[in-house]
C-alpha cells in the first residue's frame, strides 16, 4: 500500500494508548495488506480492513493529522464496507488540508458510490457541490509564495520605470500589484466563506433514513424518498435523540441521531 506513510512490520492487534505510534502504524498497515490479500473473499477481507481503520483512527486521535493519514483512514473504512465513515474521514482530512487534490479526488470518488436517486426531490437536494474556491487549489504557503512573487515583480517593474522612464514598465508594475491584490482578496473571501460553512457541524447519513418534518417518527416525510447512506448534511439543532439537518439543496428536516455519523 503506497499512500505516503512509512510501512513498518509489527504484530497485529487492537491499538491501545500504551503502544507507540510506530507500532500502531505497523499493525494498521499489516492489517490493510492482509485485507488486500483476502479481497477475493469479502467476508474475510472486511474485518482486516476494519482493524486497519481502527489503527489509523487511533493515530488520528493522537494528533498525527495529515492528508496521507486521512486517505489511509478513508480507504480502510471504505474497503471495510463503511462508506459513510470513509466520507467523514475525508472531510476531517480536508479540514486539515483543504487544498489537497488527492483528498478532493477521493471524496468525489466516494460520493460517486452513494446511491443518489436519478430523479425526484431527493436528487436535487442531497448531492453536494464539488470543492471550489482559491483555498481548495492553493495551500497557505503556495498562496503566500505566489503573492510574494507578484509583489517582487511589481517592485521590479517600478524600479525599472524609475531608471528608464519607459511607460511599459509602470504598466507592468501596476498589473503585478493588481494581481497580488486580487489574489489576496479572493483568498480572504474564500476563507470567510469556508469559516461560515464550518460553523454548522457536518453529519453523514449512516444508513438509509427518512428525513422528517419533526423530531419523531410520527411526523410526515420531508422528501419523497429516504436519504441514502453517505449523504452529507449540516446539523442545525438536536433534540430528543434527533438532529435537525440542512441538505446541500437547502431542504431542512430531522433525522434520528443513530442514523448519522459525525466527522
Amino acid at each position: 500500500m503506497t499512500l505516503g506513510l512509512l510501512l513498518l512490520v509489527a504484530p497485529l492487534g487492537a491499538p491501545t494508548a500504551a503502544e507507540p505510534d510506530a507500532a500502531v502504524l505497523a499493525a494498521a498497515e499489516s492489517a490493510f495488506d492482509e485485507g488486500l490479500t483476502l479481497r477475493s473473499d469479502e467476508a474475510k477481507a472486511r474485518p482486516a480492513f476494519a482493524r486497519a481503520a481502527a489503527g489509523y483512527d487511533e493515530l488520528w486521535r493522537r494528533g498525527r493529522r495529515n492528508a496521507d493519514l486521512a486517505r489511509n483512514r478513508a480507504a480502510a473504512r471504505r474497503l471495510a464496507g463503511d462508506l459513510p465513515g470513509a466520507i467523514a474521514a475525508l472531510h476531517e482530512g480536508l479540514a486539515v488540508a483543504r487544498w489537497s487534490r488527492p483528498l478532493q479526488g477521493a471524496l468525489e470518488d466516494a460520493r460517486g458510490a452513494v446511491a443518489y436517486p436519478a430523479a425526484g426531490d431527493l436528487a436535487g437536494q442531497c448531492r453536494p457541490p464539488p470543492p471550489d474556491g482559491l483555498g481548495t487549489r492553493f495551500s497557505p504557503a503556495d498562496a503566500w509564495a505566489a503573492a510574494g512573487v507578484l509583489w517582487l515583480l511589481a517592485c521590479g517593474g517600478l524600479a525599472r520605470f524609475v531608471m528608464t522612464r519607459v511607460p511599459g514598465w509602470l504598466a507592468f508594475a501596476a498589473a503585478a500589484a493588481t494581481a497580488a491584490a486580487l489574489l489576496g482578496g479572493l483568498w480572504v473571501r474564500d476563507q470567510r466563506r469556508q469559516d461560515r460553512a464550518d460553523r454548522l457541524p457536518l453529519v453523514v447519513v449512516a444508513r438509509d433514513a427518512t428525513l422528517r418534518r419533526g423530531n419523531a417518527d410520527a411526523y410526515p416525510a420531508r422528501l419523497d424518498a429516504k436519504l441514502p447512506r453517505g449523504v452529507e448534511a449540516r446539523a442545525l439543532a438536536a433534540r430528543g435523540g434527533w438532529v435537525q439537518v440542512r441538505l446541500a439543496g437547502g431542504a431542512v428536516g430531522w433525522l434520528p441521531e443513530s442514523a448519522v455519523v459525525r466527522p
